[in-house]
């Protein structure tokens, strides 16, 4: 098993018997993150409602108030997978027919043989690590769907050309609603100037598990001529579904595209510049405390010339968004809530900028202060 993966493990063990419990201590803290110990069932599930990070439950059957199959059945109303080892000094046909019936992972004969528990554990722990495993490359995939999707025009669609999902991108550039989409074909967007057997041949690349890649001429619900990118592929088997993931490649939409990455671009610059900007600051204030009026006038003067520079490329950018906003009127206008949020976005810089031209106001103050309290004890 990962080494580093078992540092993760918490386990919880429930033994009333003093050896039994510190045996199994000893020999599991070698091995896993954190070992939890009960002195019977109804410690344990109070430990277990105050840790939601319990991997794996260890309990023995005879335990004084709550026993190891009432334990499991009150865990079980909350948890139905969490694994379970019973450790038991016989074998009760009731006792483990309840056990099994409540999803017992496993159930161990005592006297305890140490080697065959952390087998069980082991297995228990591989299980977990490949779920644990599962997430993550299920959260990757997630997150970069979900980054394609921001950036790509997405559709799904059946082997029948049914199309039973679009982005938002595909949304806007198509000219369809959601509401169009239970009766919507994709019929009725490729544009009728493809022939038939181009259609067919992809159908029978895709329909094998294979990626195409190409690109095709479609057609908008007011007859708008747009060109995609597509790279297509089938995503069930079950349901004979297939996804298209595509770019646009006409010269409206590409600059269209451009200038989203620019904005996008831009409030990045200007979150460094932010930084940097306070980063500057606090070295100007560990200067104040020294006193070193020279060096501050210096810091002072390119911190002015720094901000100036600052309000040009504002002033700059406003002028971009305002120039490509004429340009484009018609094709921004779905965008228009988007670009506003971007101009908040530079108003908020604006006004931080505002601040921090105060603040160097109020620092210019105290310098003063203080040269006069320096020439003060100067004369003295």
């Amino acid at each position: 098993m990962n080494e580093e993966f078992l540092k993760k493990v918490t386990i919880l063990v429930a033994e009333d018997q003093e050896n039994d419990a510190q045996l199994l201590l000893s020999t599991l803290k070698k091995y896993f993150k954190k070992i939890l110990l009960a002195n019977d069932g109804l410690e344990a599930l109070k430990i277990y409602k105050e840790n939601k990070d319990i991997d794996i439950i260890i309990s023995d059957v005879d335990m004084p108030k709550m026993n190891g199959i009432e334990l499991l059945k009150s865990i079980r109303y909350s948890d139905l997978y969490i694994p379970f080892i019973i450790i038991s000094g016989k074998i009760e046909n009731e006792i483990l027919m309840d056990a099994i019936n409540q999803n017992v992972s496993s159930y161990i004969l005592k006297p305890l043989d140490i080697k065959t528990l952390l087998e069980k554990i082991d297995i228990l722990c591989e299980k977990k690590y490949f779920e644990h495993r599962l997430e993550k490359k299920q959260e990757e995939l997630d997150n970069y769907l979900s980054s394609i999707e921001k950036v790509a025009v997405v559709f799904k669609l059946k082997r029948d050309g049914t199309i039973t999902y679009m982005n938002e991108s595909m949304f806007e550039v198509s000219g369809y609603k959601k509401e169009d989409l239970n009766r919507l074909n994709f019929d009725d967007i490729i544009h009728p100037d493809i022939p038939k057997k181009y259609i067919e041949d992809t159908w029978g690349i895709v329909s094998q598990g294979k990626l195409w890649t190409g690109n095709t001429k479609f057609i908008s619900k007011s007859k708008e001529i747009f060109y995609l990118k597509n790279t297509i592929f089938k995503t069930s088997s079950i349901d004979d579904e297939y996804m298209t993931i595509a770019f646009l490649t006409t010269k409206e939409n590409i600059e269209k595209r451009d200038f989203h990455k620019k904005v996008l671009l831009s409030i990045k610059e200007f979150n460094l510049k932010e930084y940097r900007y306070k980063e500057e600051i606090k070295a100007l204030r560990a200067e104040l405390s020294s006193i070193n009026l020279t060096s501050f006038e210096s810091k002072i003067a390119s911190m002015k010339q720094k901000n100036s520079s600052y309000e040009a490329q504002l002033k700059k950018y406003e002028k971009e968004i305002e120039d490509l906003n004429e340009k484009y009127k018609d094709m921004l206008l779905s965008k228009k809530t988007e670009i506003s949020r971007y101009v908040d976005l530079i108003q908020i810089e604006k006004n931080k900028n505002l601040k921090l031209e105060e603040e160097k106001q109020k620092l210019e103050e105290e310098r003063k202060i203080l040269k006069e309290l320096n020439e003060r004890l100067s004369n003295k």
